[in-house]
């Protein structure tokens, strides 16, 4: 075989197998019933997820989301200029994402909890480190197809998150929330741009699609920058708005730390940061009251971070451990006499059941769990004895702890002279 040959058959198999990538994109950007079943499932797996703030149940959602199919068709057909799959992907990715929250919006309009948890919080502030995901997660997911390996596309689901982000504009519709709306319709436009773009440019590396001339592949880079240069604007900021929070969140706690004494802590912080002030409310659980504790807290804050500080902390003085122990002790020690004392009242109800033995001939130690009966079984009758051993043969059943006997009238008068009555 010559060389041309051998290389005529790998450009064979090379296009052969891009044509079965291509055949498999295609057919994941299918809109039908089984695409608008699981993103159905999906979304409302997601949205109870948010709303039970079950990081479990989210994820669970992502694993059968196909949303990915279309948004790779995206991909796939800007690298090939395939403008029927353009087409297609996207009136699959429209549909889905209109279904998704759609659902979600009926589910959280009949649900009874509508509480803001973390794990829809999370969905509203993407950051650029959410589009660094998504990059990366496109080029995994081209891989992925590339070399038929459906794991990493489960992984590539799991760490992309799609529908939760539309489950939580859903959320922000219902509640009236356009805030959680806006910033998780953001978080889903990043996700959806950056994995399909990143699709693009990794499809076109292994040279799907048809030759272009340079300034082709120019204008196609270019836009896909401009792109998400222009989506990295809010994000951008976003991230320096979290990074901000987080430097004055550990300023706060560092001069907490040194203001205050040796056993007290922050029990609640709440660090608010605005343009031009910050707002610290905390509930601080100390050995004794320092009136001046907020006002050397906001003059240290203030110098190190150069912005006016309002602190609002509200301090509680806790008990010192030994006297927490003692009332423990103290506590038990009552349950433990109430009980020893409903448990006597018990014992002797069930003596004394049908007046057939008179309280005076019971003798009673609660503390060793102890009941003696005095009798005379010749003055008490044959009928009358076995009446009287059947009561106290109940009394010692119902009561196992207890050790109930009967003596003789000269046995059991000491017993009864020593004896503790409840």
């Amino acid at each position: 075989m010559s060389g041309a040959e051998s290389v005529g058959r790998v450009k064979a198999a090379s296009g052969h197998g891009r044509s079965v990538a291509l055949a498999l994109v295609a057919r994941d950007a299918r809109l039908d019933r089984k695409f608008l079943l699981l993103i159905t499932l999906s979304s409302a797996i997601a949205t109870l997820g948010l709303l039970q703030n079950s990081t479990a149940v989210v994820i669970g959602a992502m694993l059968i989301s196909p949303l990915m199919g279309p948004i790779m068709g995206v991909g796939f057909g800007l690298a090939t200029i395939d403008s029927m799959l353009i087409k297609r992907s996207l009136s699959t990715l429209g549909a889905g994402m209109v279904t998704a929250i759609v659902v979600a919006m009926i589910l959280i309009w009949l649900s009874p909890i509508r509480d803001v948890t973390a794990e829809l919080h999370a969905r509203t502030e993407p950051t650029l480190l959410d589009l660094a995901v998504a990059v990366v997660g496109g080029v995994a997911g081209v891989y992925s197809i590339l070399k038929k390996l459906a794991g990493t596309m489960v992984g590539v689901a799991i760490a992309t998150a799609l529908v939760p982000p539309l489950s939580t504009v859903g959320f922000g519709l219902v509640t009236a929330r356009p805030d959680y709306a806006l910033g998780a319709a953001l978080l889903f436009l990043t996700n959806t741009l950056a994995i399909a773009f990143a699709a693009t440019v990794v499809a076109r590396l292994n040279h799907f699609g048809p030759s272009l001339t340079p300034q082709h592949t120019v204008m196609q880079v270019a836009g896909i920058v401009l792109a998400l240069g222009l989506l990295s604007i809010p994000l951008a900021l976003s991230l320096e708005q979290l990074v901000r929070e987080a430097r004055a969140r550990g300023t706060v706690q560092a001069v907490l730390g040194e203001q205050l004494r040796k056993g007290d802590r922050v029990d609640k912080l709440d660090v608010i940061l605005s343009d031009d002030s910050l707002t610290v409310e905390g509930v601080l659980l100390v050995a004794t009251y320092d009136p001046s504790l907020a006002v050397r807290v906001e003059r240290n804050i203030a110098a190190q971070l150069n912005r006016p500080v309002s602190a609002n902390l509200v301090q509680v003085r806790q008990e010192r451990a030994s006297v927490v122990d003692a009332q423990r002790a103290l506590g038990e020690r009552l349950t433990a006499l109430e009980t020893r004392d409903a448990e006597t009242a018990e014992v002797l109800t069930a003596l004394m059941a049908g007046t057939l033995i008179p309280r005076d001939q019971i003798a009673l130690d609660p503390q060793a769990r102890r009941a003696m009966i005095l009798r005379d079984r010749e003055a008490e009758g044959e009928q009358l004895s076995a009446a009287i051993d059947r009561t106290i043969t109940a009394a010692q059943l119902n009561n196992p702890s207890w050790i109930i006997v009967a003596a003789a009238a000269s046995a059991a008068t000491e017993a009864q002279e020593t004896a503790v009555a409840p």
